[in-house]
């Protein structure tokens, strides 16, 4: 489910102050492997055919707007997207690796069913301790939360008054929202992101607004 707040609404600027930072703020389309369920982190999958189109679909969607910025995830799954978007604005995207997904380590590119099998129960103790659980070699959802949080706010502090897009992962989107909405990191998985979700995120002079979530690319033209 999606919501949206109209950004014309002058009664509710009014509480918040001069409108600043618009952030598109947009996970990457369907990934190659996305019928088997697998845990890609780091792993640098490609999209499938269905994710090409949603990338070609949002960066029609948002041609017309005035951006100024792309960042991206170097990863390929996000760069794509990055790139459509970027080309009708005369921009290249800006690859960074502090936005890619949570590293899984060892789980790295596996589905749950081989996961399961290689690592019983280790699932289990994830989702009973998101927080804090590192798979082997991987990061823990703190350890992404202090790569991504610094790099966002370093992002946005650069275009006080601009519209920029940032192409990443699920975890990485779930990470930035949940410090806006201020939702503890156990409760990441309470925020849906589907397959190419569009978020817009609203600075103002007083606080900062989230005017849709998990939205898609129809919700944008």
């Amino acid at each position: 489910m999606s919501s949206t707040t109209s950004p014309s609404d002058s009664s509710s600027r009014s509480f918040k102050g001069k409108p600043g930072c618009r952030v598109y703020l947009i996970r990457h389309g369907e990934t190659a492997n996305a019928d088997i369920i697998c845990l890609n982190g780091h792993y640098d999958v490609p999209l499938s055919d269905k994710g090409l189109e949603q990338a070609r679909q949002i960066a029609e969607a948002l041609k017309n707007q005035p951006i100024r910025a792309v960042y991206s995830s170097d990863l390929k799954r996000a760069r794509y997207g990055a790139e459509l978007i970027a080309e009708p604005h005369g921009l290249q995207p800006v690859t960074l690796p502090e936005l890619r997904e949570l590293s899984f380590g060892k789980w790295e590119g596996m589905s749950l069913t081989e996961l399961n099998e290689k690592f019983p129960g280790e699932m289990d103790r994830r989702i009973q301790h998101t927080e804090l659980f590192r798979a082997d070699g991987g990061e823990s959802f703190q350890e992404l939360n202090d790569r991504v949080i610094p790099k966002y706010l370093e992002i946005t502090s650069r275009h006080p008054d601009e519209i920029i897009v940032l192409m990443c992962h699920g975890g990485v989107i779930r990470t930035i929202l949940a410090h806006l909405l201020g939702f503890p990191i156990a409760n990441l998985f309470r925020i849906s992101q589907f397959y190419a979700a569009v978020n817009i995120i609203q600075f103002y002079e007083d606080q900062v607004t989230v005017e849709l979530l998990n939205g898609t690319w129809q919700q944008i033209t």
